[in-house]
């Protein structure tokens, strides 16, 4: 197949998506409208994504990219990140100095951000459900992709490069949670090949999450 017929192919699914859109409701349909870009960035800016640490200097885009995931939150209506609650400067701040932040780059611009907070999470091990293992694991936090660029597989590769670095610091348990009506990140988490373990509880308004393990031996 040349790249002729894979562009045309592309723009097929696009009209498809935005046809459906109409039919299935907005979510759904930049399900559908992802496809083709997806396949993009994999394809073409394969060679210029990068995942590394933050410094102090990736401050303003990282809060950008934070502020625009809770505005993208609030306008579906989610409780999730609002009323203060979201990664705020100071925290992000603490995830650097710890050497937990971490940011996704496409062409050198900064287009993703995650935190590895390694150590016993007293919410985690709360959690109404089990977990396997008792070892060491690391949890994925502060998750969040630039609203400019969505549509092009960002959240996927950010989370497989988190899982990646995870892997190579020597975390065979790697956790994550979101909020239960956050269905592109609760799509996305079992994508990349979590598995559901229960439901934990952040103490604040609206601080139920559901909470996923991927459990690989490095062995």
């Amino acid at each position: 197949m040349g790249y002729e017929d894979e562009d045309f192919i592309v723009r097929q699914a696009k009209q498809m998506g935005e046809l459906l859109g109409g039919i299935l409701g907005k979510k759904e349909a930049e399900a559908i409208l992802s496809f083709g870009d997806e396949a993009a960035i994999s394809e073409s800016n394969e060679q210029v994504v990068d995942f590394r640490p933050s410094t102090l200097s990736d401050l303003p885009a990282i809060g950008l990219i934070i502020d625009e995931a809770k505005q993208y939150l609030k306008e579906q209506g989610s409780p999730q990140w609002q009323d203060g609650h979201e990664p705020h400067e100071a925290v992000i701040r603490e995830d650097i100095r710890k050497k937990a932040s971490y940011v996704l780059t496409l062409g050198g611009e900064i287009v993703g951000t995650a935190a590895l907070i390694a150590g016993k999470d007293p919410v985690y091990e709360a959690i109404e459900g089990e977990w396997r293992g008792e070892g060491p694991y690391v949890s994925l936090h502060h998750v969040a992709v630039s609203q400019k660029h969505r549509g092009i597989g960002l959240g996927k590769n950010l989370l497989t490069s988190a899982i990646k670095k995870a892997q190579a610091l020597g975390y065979e348990d790697i956790r994550i949670d979101t909020y239960p009506a956050n269905q592109p990140m609760l799509a996305l988490i079992e994508k990349c090949g979590f598995t559901y373990c229960g439901m934990i509880h952040f103490p604040f308004e609206h601080g139920e999450r559901k909470a996923f393990q991927l459990f690989q031996s490095l062995a």
